[in-house]
């Protein structure tokens, strides 16, 4: 169970690293189907750096059991309830950092704001990114996700005066707007095999290095309420519509 500094920090911060969540049993299980994608559907020759696969989730069905089979699903609930999730987006990402990598991110993004259709006119937003560390990621260079702390809040300022719609013209990248916000400095959001990564859909995120001797292996899920279609835009404009026991810590820190 969540505590109650867990549920502040999340809010605080925009994300939380939830250590030793998932069994070997589904690690194992998970690592071996991302073999048989990876002897199926090899990243080209030469790749470093970061390669992803969005896969329906009946192709990846050890994936899908190490949320929902595991805690991971139920710890997630802890910071939407009485909401549920569920996979929103229809696909489970599967991401890999090959090393040697060496690029530093200069800026976040936020996932859904590139336009797919030349129609679209709004995001294609969630309410929470799941993700499940098969590699350990706690030294520096490792592969570990950047994440800019508070971005969240950040996000949902910059909503709030130019509109929900003001990064579909960056692609999610809010250092590329005109007179862009000052964003705190980047950090890795550390972790090991079996950890849960549990982030604000508006947390501003990016692939970090990896110069160790691994290739960093992780499955990321797009969680979003029920309802959360029909409420994008309000959780634009407050980012804790759908984080009721967030909102409950924060006020009573």
């Amino acid at each position: 169970m969540l505590s109650h500094e867990q549920l502040g920090e999340f809010g605080e911060r925009g994300y939380l690293v939830v250590p030793k969540v998932v069994d070997e049993r589904f690690l194992s299980a998970a690592d071996a189907e991302i073999d048989a994608l990876v002897a199926a559907e090899p990243p080209p020759v030469d790749t470093v750096g970061k390669h992803f696969w969005f896969l329906p989730p009946e192709r990846l069905s050890a994936a899908l059991a190490a949320l929902i089979d595991s805690r991971a699903l139920a710890i997630a609930e802890e910071l939407t309830a009485p909401h549920a999730l569920e996979l929103i987006l229809d696909h489970i990402q599967v991401a890999l950092n090959i090393p040697p990598n060496g690029h530093r991110p200069g800026g976040p993004h936020i996932d859904g704001n590139v336009r797919q259709r030349p129609e679209q006119t709004a995001p294609d937003s969630f309410t929470l990114l799941a993700g499940i560390y098969l590699s350990d990621e706690t030294d520096d260079d490792t592969g570990a996700l950047w994440v800019w702390p508070g971005s969240h809040l950040v996000h949902q300022a910059v909503f709030r005066e130019r509109g929900a719609d003001a990064l579909l013209s960056t692609g999610g990248h809010v250092t590329l707007l005109r007179d862009p916000p000052p964003l705190r400095t980047p950090i890795p959001a550390r972790g090991r095999r079996g950890d849960l990564l549990l982030a604000h859909f508006l947390l501003g995120h990016n692939t970090g290095p990896n110069l160790s001797s691994t290739t960093r292996r992780m499955l990321y899920y797009r969680l979003g309420t029920p309802d959360h279609r029909a409420r994008w835009a309000a959780t634009f404009l407050d980012a804790l519509t759908e984080y009721e026991p967030v909102r409950r810590a924060m006020i009573g820190s």
